[in-house]
């Protein structure tokens, strides 16, 4: 993953202007913009930051998102991160169980129901808690419950035969490295087109923890 040349000033720019900001989804931004031009010792400052601000006004799949990306960032950092994952991971739970009695026939329609919407955050948000706890099996199965519900053109083009930590997963227990090493390198495509299209929304938890995985992914090979 890489900065295109052109954007890395105006990036450093923007990052010098809200350094001093108190706002977590700023802070994370930071983070995240550090981390994509290879500084960990200012991603790692950022991090600290925003996780020691408390969450406010979320709940539900909203809050949990935050709470694992709080609990990928003290990851990143070597802080405790199980509790809140722990935390998510309940969450999430609870959010898959209010909605699936609820869940449309036809997963193809073109607006998403609220509980379909529901459920689809929550197994994406529980295939990553696996991951992070370096639950193969689990991971894996809660992959394919979230692909069972999102029909194939909703999905990045190279992810409807499976998601990046998903082939990672499926190579960790295979002792295959092959496999790793092909999800290692979509989950750093994915980031790697979003940021040249203009599609990446730092401020957002998604792409602060898609890039995270990407790093745990790395180091696995």
């Amino acid at each position: 993953m890489k900065i295109p040349d052109h954007l890395q000033k105006p990036l450093l720019e923007q990052l010098g202007d809200q350094s001093n900001s108190d706002d977590y989804l700023i802070l994370r931004g930071s983070a995240l913009g550090y981390g994509l031009l290879g500084d960990n010792k200012k991603r790692d400052e950022f991090i600290a930051r925003f996780i020691s601000i408390d969450v406010q006004n979320l709940e539900g799949n909203f809050l949990a998102r935050e709470l694992q990306a709080r609990g990928i960032g003290s990851k990143l950092i070597g802080k405790e991160y199980i509790n809140l994952l722990d935390q998510a991971k309940e969450i999430f739970e609870t959010e898959l169980e209010d909605a699936l009695p609820e869940l449309p026939d036809d997963i193809e329609i073109d607006v998403a129901p609220e509980p379909l919407k529901k459920a689809r955050q929550a197994r994406s948000g529980l295939m990553e808690n696996a991951f992070l706890r370096e639950e193969w099996e689990t991971c894996i199965r809660e992959a394919e419950h979230g692909r069972s519900i999102i029909p194939d053109y909703l999905l990045y083009q190279p992810h409807r035969e499976g998601y990046p930590i998903e082939f990672v997963a499926k190579g960790m227990l295979s002792e295959d490295k092959e496999l790793i090493s092909k999800g290692v390198e979509m989950q750093e495509e994915f980031l790697q087109y979003v940021i040249e299209v203009g599609y990446l929304k730092p401020w957002e938890e998604v792409y602060f923890v898609s890039y995270a995985i990407s790093v745990f992914s790395r180091n696995l090979i």
